[in-house]
This record gives C-alpha cells, sequence and structure tokens, in this order.
C-alpha cells in the first residue's frame, strides 16, 4: 500500500471501516500508513488525513480539520514557506494549482520544504471527491540524479576520448580480439588516402593490408603478399618495437602496437618523415663538422706560436704542441678540461712563472683577472730569461682563445738597450753634473749658479718667497799665491769652498766658485737675519781654518770680505740688480778694511 495510492474501490472499503469499526479504528488504518493520505469532498473540503501528512505540514497540522478548504490550506502552506517550488511567483502558482486539483493525467514530484522527495498522485472518485496520496521517493530520486550524473560523466568522458583522439598528431587505432578495428581517428585516414574510405569499425587488419597493396600503396610483390601479411600480424601481436614503414609517397610511419589485458590491441602511428630527414641532415652535418675539427686542429698544430681554447667555463678545450713546448713545466697538467686556475697553480708549483716568485697569490690574482677580462697584449717571463708576447681574446660563446709568440730575442734586444740607455744617461748626467762643477773646487760653477739663481728668481717672483745672496773674495789672495804657489793657491781655494759649503748646507743652499778668488752663496727662503748669520758663520769658519797668508805665522792669515744683498717677494726688481747689489757691498767691505761683511742698503 506504500508503494502505489489506493484504487477508486478503496473508499468505499475505508467507509466501510469507519463504519464497523468507527472513526478512531479508520483514523487508526490511515495512520498506520508510511505514505500521506488525504481525502477530500466534491466541494474540495477536507475529509480526512493521515499523520505522514500532517509530518509534511507540521507547522499547519492544527489547521488540517475536516472541513478546511483545499484552497485555504493551500494558502497556509505558501505562507509558511512549506511549497519551495512556489518562492517568488505564489500567486501564479497558487492560480496553476487550483485549476489543476483533482484533474492531475499523471503522478507528479515535488520537492518538499525539509529538501526530500514525494511523488504525488490525485485521484477523482466517483462521487465527485479527491483521494490525494504521496510517498517519498527521496532514495529513487537520488539514485536517478546519481545515474543522471553518471550517465552525463560518461558521455563528456566519451566526448573528451573522441576529442582526445582527434587533436592526436599522430594516427590512432584501437582493434579487438580478433583484429578488427575498433576505432580510429581522422590522422589515420589522412595517412593512408587510398584506404581511407575502408577505415571503417568492423574491418580486418588483413582487409586493409590487402586494399591498400590493391592501392598501390604498399610495395610488395603479389607473391610475397601473403608472407607479409603474416609476418605483419606475429609482429603486431609480440613485438614492443616501433617499427618505420615508408609509403609510395616518400613519406615514413613510426609504428607503436601494445596489447591490452582484454586482448585488444592500440596502434599509434607517427610522421616521422621531418625528424628521419632532420637526423640525415644531423648526421651529415656532424660528418662536416668532423671534417672541419680535423682541419682545424692540424691548423692549429700547424701554427708556429702556442695556442689554447678556453671553454665558457675556463676549462680547456684545445691547446697543439707549440704551447705544450713553450710551457714544458706545466705539459704534464695541460689535459682538455683541466680548469685554466689550476693550470696556473700547477705552473707555479714547478716553477713556470719566475716573475711570480715572492709574490704568488698576487700574481695569481692579477693574471687571472687579466685572462677572464682581456685587454691587449702582455708579457710573460718564463724560466730561462725566455719571453712570451700573450695575446687573448673572448670568443662569442664566453671562452678564452689565446695565443703565444716567442719574444725571447726581442726581449733581450729590449733589455740591452735599455741596459745602455741606462749607461747613457749616467753617462750624460755624469757629463751636465760635470759641465756644472766646479773642476778645481768641486762645487757649483758659476753656469750652475746663474742656473739657480734664474729658477728661484721665478719662484721669488710668482710666490711669497725670499731670497739671499752673499759674494765672498778671498782677501789678499795674489799675496798667498805669490808666496806659496799655484798648486797652494789651488788648495787655498779647495780649502775655502769646502768651509764656505759646510755654512751653507741646506738642500736648497747653493754654493758656487764665481770667477778666480771670488764665491757667491745663494740662499733661497732665507730671511734678511739669516741670510747675515750665514755671511757671519762664512768668516768665523775660514778665520778657525787659520790659514796662513805668507811664509810664517806672523804674517796672518787667510781671511774674507762678504757683501750680502736681500730681497722679498714685495720688492720685485731685476735679477741682475740683486748680484749688482751684492756686489756694490763687497766693494765697500773691500774698501772698508776687508775681513768684514756688509750688507746692500
Amino acid at each position: 500500500m506504500a508503494g502505489s495510492p489506493p484504487s477508486d474501490n478503496a473508499l468505499p472499503l475505508l467507509r466501510a471501516a469507519h463504519l464497523l469499526g468507527g472513526a478512531q479504528a479508520w483514523q487508526a488504518l490511515l495512520d498506520m500508513q508510511d505514505c500521506g493520505v488525504v481525502v477530500y469532498d466534491a466541494n474540495g473540503c477536507l475529509v480526512t488525513c493521515n499523520e505522514d501528512f500532517r509530518r509534511q505540514y507540521a507547522p499547519i497540522a492544527e489547521q488540517m480539520v475536516p472541513g478546511a478548504s483545499f484552497e485555504q490550506l493551500l494558502r497556509l502552506a505558501l505562507a509558511h514557506g512549506l511549497v519551495p517550488q512556489a518562492a517568488g511567483q505564489e500567486a501564479s502558482w497558487l492560480e496553476s494549482r487550483l485549476r489543476d486539483f483533482g484533474h492531475a493525467s499523471a503522478p507528479i514530484e515535488r520537492q518538499m520544504a525539509d529538501g526530500r522527495w514525494r511523488r504525488v498522485s490525485e485521484t477523482r472518485l466517483s462521487d465527485g471527491g479527491v483521494l490525494y496520496f504521496s510517498i517519498d521517493i527521496t532514495e529513487l530520486v537520488d539514485k536517478r540524479a546519481a545515474l543522471q550524473s553518471a550517465l552525463q560523466q560518461a558521455r563528456l568522458a566519451s566526448e573528451r576520448l573522441e576529442d582526445a583522439l582527434e587533436a592526436l598528431p599522430a594516427g590512432f587505432e584501437l582493434w579487438d580480439a580478433d583484429d578488427r578495428l575498433v576505432l580510429s581517428n581522422s590522422e589515420l585516414a589522412r595517412m593512408y588516402p587510398k584506404i581511407a574510405a575502408v577505415l571503417k569499425p568492423g574491418v580486418s587488419f588483413e582487409q586493409l593490408v590487402r586494399a591498400n597493396h590493391a592501392a598501390g600503396a604498399l610495395a610488395v610483390p603479389q607473391e610475397e603478399l601473403e608472407a607479409y601479411i603474416e609476418r605483419r600480424r606475429l609482429e603486431r601481436s609480440i613485438s614492443r618495437q616501433p617499427a618505420d614503414h615508408a609509403t609510395d609517397e616518400g613519406r615514413w610511419y613510426r609504428v607503436y602496437h601494445r596489447p591490452t589485458r582484454h586482448g585488444a590491441l592500440v596502434g599509434v602511428r607517427m610522421d616521422v618523415t621531418e625528424l628521419r630527414d632532420e637526423r640525415a641532415a644531423a648526421e651529415r652535418a656532424r660528418q662536416e663538422a668532423e671534417v672541419a675539427r680535423r682541419q682545424l686542429a692540424d691548423a692549429i698544430e700547424a701554427l708556429p706560436d702556442g695556442f689554447a681554447l678556453f671553454d665558457a667555463d675556463d676549462r680547456l678545450s684545445i691547446c697543439n704542441a707549440r704551447y705544450r713546448e713553450l710551457y714544458r713545466e706545466t705539459a704534464p697538467a695541460l689535459e682538455p678540461g683541466a680548469r685554466f686556475e689550476n693550470l696556473l697553480r700547477y705552473g707555479l708549483a714547478h716553477g713556470q712563472y719566475p716573475q711570480a716568485a715572492g709574490r704568488e697569490s698576487e700574481w695569481l690574482a692579477e693574471r687571472l683577472a687579466r685572462h677572464r677580462a682581456p685587454s691587449g697584449p702582455q708579457i710573460q717571463e718564463l724560466p730561462g730569461n725566455r719571453w712570451l708576447r700573450i695575446d687573448e681574446r673572448q670568443t662569442r660563446d664566453g671562452g678564452i682563445a689565446g695565443v703565444r709568440t716567442e719574444v725571447t730575442e726581442l726581449v733581450r734586444r729590449e733589455q740591452q738597450l735599455t741596459e745602455l740607455n741606462a749607461q747613457l744617461a749616467e753617462a750624460h748626467a755624469q757629463v751636465e753634473a760635470l759641465s756644472q762643477t766646479d773642476a778645481l773646487t768641486g762645487i757649483a760653477n758659476r753656469r750652475r749658479f746663474d742656473t739657480r739663481l734664474g729658477e728661484e728668481w721665478t719662484r721669488l717672483v710668482r710666490h711669497d718667497a725670499t731670497l739671499g745672496l752673499l759674494l765672498v773674495d778671498i782677501d789678499h789672495f795674489k799675496h798667498y799665491n805669490d808666496h806659496h804657489g799655484h798648486q797652494q793657491g789651488d788648495a787655498c781655494l779647495r780649502r775655502v769652498a769646502q768651509l764656505l759649503a759646510g755654512c751653507a748646507a741646506r738642500p736648497t743652499d747653493v754654493v758656487a766658485r764665481y770667477g778666480g778668488e771670488e764665491f757667491a752663496i745663494l740662499l733661497p727662503h732665507a730671511s734678511r737675519a739669516e741670510t747675515a748669520i750665514v755671511a757671519q758663520r762664512c768668516m768665523a769658519a775660514v778665520d778657525a781654518a787659520y790659514i796662513v797668508l805668507g811664509t810664517s805665522a806672523s804674517a796672518g792669515q787667510v781671511s774674507i770680505s762678504v757683501g750680502a744683498a736681500w730681497v722679498s717677494h714685495g720688492e720685485p726688481r731685476r735679477q741682475d740688480r740683486l748680484v749688482r747689489a751684492a756686489d756694490e757691498a763687497l766693494y765697500r767691505a773691500k774698501a772698508a778694511g776687508r775681513h768684514c761683511v756688509v750688507f746692500a742698503d
């Protein structure tokens, strides 16, 4: 009774139960059903309903009393939100439901407010009443939805599979256990246009082979066709390796066959014509590259200079015999793949680089920097006073190509030239010194004095400087020379020159023989007072030397007269005026009786 609505004869039975057992027995009978049962009279008023129906509409169960009209109960259900399908269109739904009440031609399925589903049947009874019957079909609806979803997923999966097979850039074929075609894609038909018309499900592999042969697309003699078919059948069943097949159009297809768990066979055919062409081209290129490599290696070996190539990781790629000969100490380590830095370290450990002696770490860092960023040729010393010129360049792929040219003879000639130039410079310096030195006394001569006076005068004019000048004359030198002779006179001049040089000993001071028995002392940056002090010091030094003037001590001793002049930056004048002033002061000193210092005005 729970699975289907009561027949038109059910109402008399229910009424009989009501008459025999009373209203309570009748209601108890209805409440025992696990389906909803409602009876309306011919006027659409409620006669009775059972407990299952009341549970469906629990919020309005108290209004479900005999005599309540169908429309009243329907409006209450809408007001309490018990009809989900009417949400948002309550008025139109109510009108439609009232119109169809008791006239439904077939059961309807309806979702209740609690989310469960019911199948509702309304049957018009012979007395004009309506029997409303509903059963819970939630489980059925769920199963139906799950089935529908599964069917949808299966359909989508099938469509995806078909799309995937059609999108493959290769021919696809599926054969059943009887070696008949089950499925293929359009790419397979494109690959075999001459048998595309027979590539239909159900066709056997043998039929396709024969059709292909008949179309002239299979280059097999007629007498060998049967053997070919048998061999292909065997290959398809047991071989796991791909096989390449050529067509009459010059295309090459690579065929893969794999059996499934159920005895079927899956085949994939890929066009490998371009691949085979590329491989053939690559092989030709490899052979040409090998020839070029051998030619390059021969050319490198024929070079008169050492050559080495390092890759982008600074590892040795190739070097010629001349390179090994030049770096004989490092030769055992010159193997392809050796890092340049490791080769340098090996060479340092074996005395390859004399220039690095005592500063190995610094030399290594400098050499690596020059190697990794070449900026021009460099000269490198090897043991035995041998020399190389290194020319390195960076290659397009980041490597380093280097040429080593032996320049030993050139460097040795340059060394000889450098040595000769040094000797010449030293000789020139000696000549220059001699040209500015008084031969008799060993102090500066007049030429040196004039040069320094010009330099100091220029400095005086340009900068805030001072300049002192002393002109010194040996008193009565002619008398000394007449009594002692010229040799003793020369000795006297040398002695006085030494004494004066000792009194003006600053690095910038100049003590020169001015002429005959006259000397000049140039005092750059000296004050007037310092100039006077030097003059007095010179007189005292000569006095202390006590050079006897005549033939006996009673004849007195050699003395000097000094004329002093001084000028500052604030008193610019010509340098000859300074000399003239000192000369005039010397004249006055002699006129004053000699053996004194006179300062120019």
